[in-house]
C-alpha cells in the first residue's frame, strides 16, 4: 500500500520537501479533540465557502480537529467520487485562524482535483495543520459537539504520510 491509500493521514512532508515526515509527529499529535461540520448539499466541484463553515467554528477547541461532512462517501468506488467539494482559499485561511490542528474529510482530497488545486495542501500543511482525506460514516456523528478523535498512522520512517484507522467517542 501507498502512504495516501485509503483513509489516511497526510504530513507537511507531503507538500514541502523540508518539512516534517509522519514518523516525526508525536503520537498525541494524532489524538485530539475536536468537531464535526456539515458541509452538505453541494455539487460536483463545488467550493466549500467561508459561509459554509459559520455555523460551528466557534466550538473548535484550540488545536482541535475540524472534520468536515459533505456526505461524498457516499460515491465511493464511482466516477463521481472524483468530482468531490473542495475548501477555498477563504474557508482554508478561516481554518488556520480558528486554530486548527488536523483538517479532516469524507472525499478525496481537500483541493479540487478536477481543477487540480493545491492551495488547501499549500496553506495547511505550510502550517503545520495535518490533513486527514477518504473519512467514512461521519453522518453518525453529531455536528458541534466536541469528540476526542483519534488518526493513528503507520510509523513510516521518512514518509510524508500513512493509512490510518480514524475513531471517535
Amino acid at each position: 500500500i501507498g502512504t495516501h491509500s485509503g483513509t489516511h493521514i497526510d504530513a507537511a512532508s507531503h507538500y514541502y520537501p523540508e518539512g516534517r515526515t509522519i514518523d516525526q509527529y508525536p503520537l498525541e499529535r494524532f489524538m485530539l479533540p475536536g468537531i464535526v461540520l456539515p458541509v452538505t448539499g453541494l455539487m460536483d466541484d463545488q467550493e466549500i465557502s467561508i459561509e459554509n463553515l459559520a455555523q460551528g467554528l466557534e466550538k473548535l477547541p484550540e488545536g482541535g480537529a475540524v472534520l468536515l461532512y459533505t456526505g461524498w462517501d457516499q460515491y465511493w468506488n464511482s466516477e463521481q467520487y472524483f468530482r468531490h467539494p473542495y475548501l477555498s482559499p477563504q474557508a482554508t485561511r478561516r481554518l488556520v485562524e480558528g486554530k486548527a490542528s488536523l483538517v479532516g474529510i469524507d472525499a478525496l482530497n481537500v483541493d479540487s482535483t478536477v481543477q487540480a488545486t493545491d492551495h488547501v495542501h499549500q496553506l495547511l500543511l505550510g502550517k503545520e495543520i495535518l490533513i486527514v482525506e477518504n473519512l467514512t460514516r461521519l453522518e453518525q456523528l453529531q455536528p458541534g459537539r466536541i469528540y476526542q478523535f483519534s488518526f493513528l498512522p503507520l510509523r513510516w520512517k521518512g514518509l510524508d504520510g500513512s493509512p490510518i484507522r480514524a475513531a471517535a467517542w
